[in-house]
């Protein structure tokens, strides 16, 4: 059994992928997998070579680019022919377009997969095309006509993603077992703007007595580094790091942008959070934070107001009140499970055998 699976651009995308696949070899380990991906470094680096990958050289398209498109279409017919897949998964962004409209004219089973509440453009396109579309929050709106193609899975998480214990995880940073412990991650890509505030925020003298675990980001990274050099406070600095559920386990609040696979992830394992989602790419991450903070499961603090002295009340409102820091822990304990890589590995395998047994 073969199948094609697609994921392109940033973590956002690649990461449930990643998930996905292992879900799927983890159910029929003779499945194979070719995943399909640009070049970017942060792809790359996250993919290694596992699950024979295949990249696309990355550029700046929109559904508008004709020319580029009608190129990928020849690439991905001919990916198709060589690789003959029992199934194709989209999970967003243009390189999808390309491979899930050819496996409709191709009726090669197929389906896409929706990281945000609110759906991305390519998506959009694809979903006339696609056997199934699959939503990771429950009151993503879509049409009327589309709602027999429509099913809440949720968002795979990596088979890594287990729970550690609070004290082996801290030891596992070299971090003390009872300092308040802060997670600050701006995502996949980095965010400059969170690196500097929180850097700004914990040069005050009340935050002396807390430690850090912060994720820069490949392009911030060594910035980052040197100003915690700086710093009279215990930290670990990382520019991407594989082996987020030590972090989630060691931490007491984290500062994250709010992407579908953060806001997964959160709710997996019952961190309070204050969530700062990335102001454009159409509000996705607004839209995923409230999710949680309609449920009183997480603090919203937009990108607009983002600055010392609105970040430093925050973080201090939190850390001074641990009542506050358990109810919002308890709060994402309250949320349906969100982790779809079991489900979304059955679902394949039905689509998949449906057609390698004709």
């Amino acid at each position: 059994m073969k199948v094609l699976v697609i994921a392109s651009h940033s973590g956002g995308h690649i990461l449930p992928a990643i998930a996905f696949c292992q879900g799927l070899q983890g159910r029929d380990n003779r499945v194979e997998i070719n995943f399909i991906a640009t070049d970017g470094e942060i792809e790359r680096k996250l993919l290694g070579n596992n699950f024979n990958p295949i990249f696309f050289r990355r550029k700046k398209i929109t559904i508008l680019s004709s020319f580029s498109l009608i190129k990928l279409f020849f690439q991905a017919h001919r990916l198709i022919k060589r690789t003959s897949p029992d199934l194709i998964v989209g999970f967003g962004g243009y390189l999808s377009i390309p491979f899930i409209i050819c496996a409709y004219f191709k009726r090669i089973p197929n389906f896409i997969h929706e990281q945000n509440m609110r759906i991305g453009l390519a998506n959009l396109f694809l979903m006339n095309f696609s056997d199934k579309i699959i939503f990771s929050f429950p009151n993503t709106k879509i049409s009327d006509k589309l709602k027999n193609k429509a099913l809440f899975l949720g968002i795979p998480l990596r088979k890594e993603m287990v729970r550690i214990d609070r004290q082996q995880a801290r030891r596992y940073f070299g971090l003390d077992d009872e300092k308040f412990t802060l997670l600050v991650t701006g995502g996949s890509q980095g965010s400059l703007k969170i690196n500097t505030q929180i850097i700004e925020v914990l040069k005050e003298k009340e935050f002396s007595d807390i430690q850090v675990i912060h994720i820069a980001g490949l392009f911030d990274y060594e910035r980052v580094a040197e100003e915690y050099k700086k710093l009279n406070i215990k930290s670990k600095v990382f520019s991407l790091f594989d082996h987020m559920n030590y972090a989630f386990c060691a931490c007491d609040l984290a500062i994250c942008r709010a992407g579908a696979g953060t806001i997964a992830e959160i709710a997996a394992f019952r961190i309070p959070s204050i969530l700062i989602p990335y102001p454009y790419a159409k509000l996705h991450q607004l839209d995923n934070a409230r999710f949680l903070v309609d449920k009183g499961a997480a603090v919203l603090l937009e990108d607009k107001f983002l600055c010392k002295p609105i970040l430093k009340e925050v973080i201090t409102s939190l850390k001074n009140n641990p009542d506050r820091l358990k109810q919002l822990s308890e709060s994402l304990g309250n949320i349906d499970n969100l982790d779809a890589r079991d489900r979304m590995a059955e679902l394949a395998l039905t689509l998949a055998q449906c057609n390698y047994s004709r």
